[in-house]
Order: structure tokens, then C-alpha cells, then sequence
């Protein structure tokens, strides 16, 4: 068990301000190992739905979304109210799956080479998309799609058929800026987003003009693009009749795979290949016992923070996402042998984990209008072992279970109406941590 230390010492290195703690705060927490974070700001209801130089030892300033961690900081965990969207994690076996799962590792060792210097770069504020920049940042930290970028074949994977809305630019975009991220090894070096912002903006006009905008939506919607950019599928296949009193017969993990198979049919791309997992659903009539069980991809995890705590864990919020939920009321199901309305109860668990996971803290509450949760969260920094957790991983989950470290927070300070978004992040490849507030 982790214990806390307070917030002073070689942890006060920052202060805090409107908007939160400071990065120097921050990448000080960071060093012990683990953290505490608090006032999130994000729907209540359940859904699967910068100096280049700067590191741990920087000066207190504000710091951009994303925040990282190293499998050697495991040590204590650290008390700071901080606010956190999205966190994201890396899954980690007996090789570094990351780098070597997709690429032959020659092309890995001559990219580490070339990057080893770079990635530091702040982003230029356009005006209020400080939530695009911190995602940015937390994406150019992810080795998978930091290399698949890289790829000297990237032009050829792009989709230029009728399952892309944007016909690969988006995607071809999206590669051009994290290049320029990552090709300059000069200090306090700051690129301008703007090509990319214009491109995002045509595939989901909700980000034109420069408004405060949610950072996980944000996410979403630019996973969901890249998707489609570089999909493989490149006709959209007629859509099959599921003979769902057949797949009730067969075996628990045979329909998950036919389940999978089916979504990787219509949507097979790296991008799926890197975020994408598979949730189990159990929907169970509170009347007759009957089961009735789906199978579905997932891009993120938001899951719910315990009520009438000051402090909770990560964990523990995993554990009441997947626990079981009771319908009744007007949130009745139809019951398929009851053959109407019934009380039931509902419950998740983890049927495919994904290469990336990305956890979301809701943190908006709409019990006495909108306001933001400050409970602390307690989360580790590496060895996020789910099968430590009860009924978490599904019954017929198959392999050896993930063990995940995290690598990246997109986090938010201020109220559900407004504030600022900052990052932390560790480097791919220097294992160093650094900050991102913007250009600074």
C-alpha cells in the first residue's frame, strides 16, 4: 500500500493558483513513484463509450495535459489536488510491446536514435485550445503512433476510399505535425498547430472557431478520424443479420471473438490496433435469471468516482465502473424470455485489453447543478495489474492478464465552466519527464 506524503518538502517546489498546482508541484509528485489527483471536470453518468529542455528539475510554471510516468518511479504516492481528464496508460509485458509489437526492431533502434532529442516542443496557443495541445502532446508520447507517424510507409496506409469522411488528410496532418515536433532538437522551440486545427475542424466542425472545448471529447473524435484515415477496409460491407439465438449457443469466448472479428470487418486500422479493447456486458433479469450478453469495442473508459469520499484510488474507481449496476424504473430492460420490462441489473467487465488503455475521471456532477467532484484519486505510477481487481477481467478472458504503466495525464484545472489544460509528460525514449504548457 502506498502511502501518502504531504504536500511540502521536495514536493512544494510550485505553488498553487486558480487554475491549480504548478508544474514544478507536479513533476515532484511525479518522482515518488505515484499521485493524488482531484477537481476533474466530466459527466457523472456511466460511458464506454514549454522549454525543450525542461524536466523534472524545471522552474514552477503551468504545464499542458499530459502527464507520464516511468516503471522506475514506484515508490509512494504523493497528495496534490490536481484536476485530471484522461489518463493513459501503457501495456507492458515481457518485451516492450510498444516498440517492438509493430516494427521490426531495427526500424525501432534507428528511430530511437533519431528522436532521442526530440519531442520537446511546445505548441502555439491559437486561442483557447490549450485542451488540443495537451492531447497533442500526450499522443506524441505514445510510442506506437509516434512511430506508425515515422513510417516511411504512412502514405501508403492512407484511405483514400468512402469509409474515410476526410480521405487521409487528417491522418497525413496529424503526421506532419508530430514530425515537426519531433525534428527539432533546439531550445525553447514552438510550432504552430494551425494546418492541423483547420483539417480537425473539417471532420468535426464542433472545433471550429476557438471556444473552451473538452479535452476527451476532443480525444475521441481525433482517434476516431485517424481511424478512418488509414482504415483498411475500403468498401463499406453490407451489414449482416445477426442470428443472435445461434450465437447464444456457442461458447462464452467464441462469440467474443466473432463479436471482434465482425467490428474488425467493417473498422481495421492501427490506430484500432493501438486503443482499441473489447467490453463484455451482462444485462441479467431480476425476474427469471436470464443472461444476455454483448460484446462491444471501446475507445476509453470513463469511469465514476465514489460518492461521499474524500479519497479514493484509481482502482477502486475501475472497480465501481464494472460493478454491477441495477436497472429499475424508467431504466427497465425488455427481458428477452419475459418477453417484457423488467428489473434487471447491468455489469461491464473486460473481455480484449487494449495495447494503450485510457482511463477518463468523471468528475461533473448534476445532483445540484453542475458542479466538479474534488475527491482525490489515488493512482499508481506503474504495475496497474487488472486482474488484481475482482470480476474486472471477464470469465473467459484469454492470455496472460496486462500489467499496465502510465505514461500520460490530460489535466485539467479550473471549474466545469472554464480553465486550463496542462500536461507532464516522460519521454519515449529518454525515460526523462518533461512539461508542456503551451509554447512554454
Amino acid at each position: 500500500m502506498n502511502r501518502n506524503l504531504p504536500q511540502t518538502g521536495a514536493i512544494g517546489k510550485g505553488s498553487t493558483s486558480s487554475y491549480g498546482p504548478t508544474v514544478g508541484t507536479v513533476t515532484n509528485q511525479i518522482q515518488y513513484g505515484s499521485m493524488n489527483i482531484a477537481h476533474g471536470a466530466h459527466p457523472s453518468s456511466r460511458s464506454h463509450q514549454i522549454p525543450p529542455e525542461r524536466t523534472l528539475n524545471s522552474r514552477p510554471s503551468k504545464f499542458d495535459r499530459v502527464e507520464v510516468t516511468s516503471p522506475v518511479l514506484r515508490r509512494n504516492s504523493v497528495q496534490r489536488a490536481l484536476t485530471d481528464n484522461t489518463t493513459i496508460r501503457t501495456r507492458l509485458s515481457s518485451q516492450d510491446r510498444t516498440s517492438l509489437v509493430y516494427y521490426p526492431s531495427a526500424f525501432v533502434i534507428s528511430i530511437e536514435s533519431k528522436l532521442m532529442h526530440g519531442g520537446l516542443t511546445g505548441l502555439a496557443n491559437l486561442g483557447n485550445t490549450c485542451f488540443m495541445n495537451s492531447v497533442l502532446q500526450c499522443l506524441s508520447n505514445t510510442k506506437p503512433l509516434l512511430l506508425f507517424c515515422f513510417d516511411d510507409n504512412l502514405e501508403s496506409s492512407l484511405n483514400s476510399s468512402t469509409t474515410s469522411v476526410m480521405k487521409g488528410v487528417l491522418m497525413k496532418e496529424f503526421a506532419t505535425l508530430i514530425r515537426r515536433m519531433w525534428s527539432s532538437t533546439e531550445s525553447r522551440s514552438i510550432v504552430s498547430p494551425s494546418q492541423f486545427k483547420n483539417q480537425i475542424a473539417r471532420f468535426a466542425p464542433r472545433f471550429t472557431g476557438y471556444y473552451e472545448q473538452d479535452s476527451q471529447e476532443f480525444l475521441r473524435y481525433l482517434l476516431q478520424g485517424l481511424h478512418e484515415d488509414v482504415n483498411r477496409v475500403k468498401k463499406k460491407s453490407t451489414p449482416t443479420k445477426i442470428d443472435e439465438k445461434a450465437e447464444e449457443q456457442m461458447h462464452e469466448k467464441n462469440r467474443a471473438k466473432l463479436s471482434w472479428d465482425r467490428y474488425l470487418s467493417t473498422d481495421n486500422s492501427m490506430i484500432v490496433e493501438i486503443f482499441v479493447g473489447q467490453l463484455k456486458s451482462t444485462l441479467e433479469c431480476c425476474y427469471c435469471g436470464y443472461q444476455s450478453i454483448t460484446f462491444d469495442p471501446f475507445w476509453d473508459l470513463s469511469v465514476p468516482l465514489p460518492r461521499n469520499k474524500s479519497t479514493s484510488t484509481l482502482q477502486q474507481c475501475i472497480q465501481l465502473f464494472m460493478s454491477k449496476e441495477e436497472l429499475d424504473g424508467n431504466e427497465k430492460a425488455m427481458c428477452a424470455k419475459c418477453k417484457q420490462k423488467r428489473r434487471c441489473t447491468k455489469k461491464f467487465s473486460i473481455q480484449k485489453c487494449p495495447e494503450i488503455l485510457v482511463l477518463h475521471l468523471k468528475r461533473f456532477s448534476q445532483s445540484r447543478g453542475r458542479t466538479k467532484l474534488n475527491t482525490m484519486i489515488d493512482f499508481p505510477i506503474t504495475d496497474l495489474r487488472l486482474n488484481d481487481l475482482t470480476d474486472v477481467l471477464s470469465e473467459s478472458y484469454e492470455g496472460p492478464a496486462p500489467v499496465y504503466s502510465l505514461f500520460g495525464v490530460s489535466n485539467h484545472s479550473g471549474t466545469p465552466y472554464t480553465g486550463h489544460y496542462t500536461a507532464a509528460c516522460k519521454h519515449p525514449f529518454q525515460s526523462k519527464w518533461h512539461e508542456f504548457n503551451d509554447s512554454r
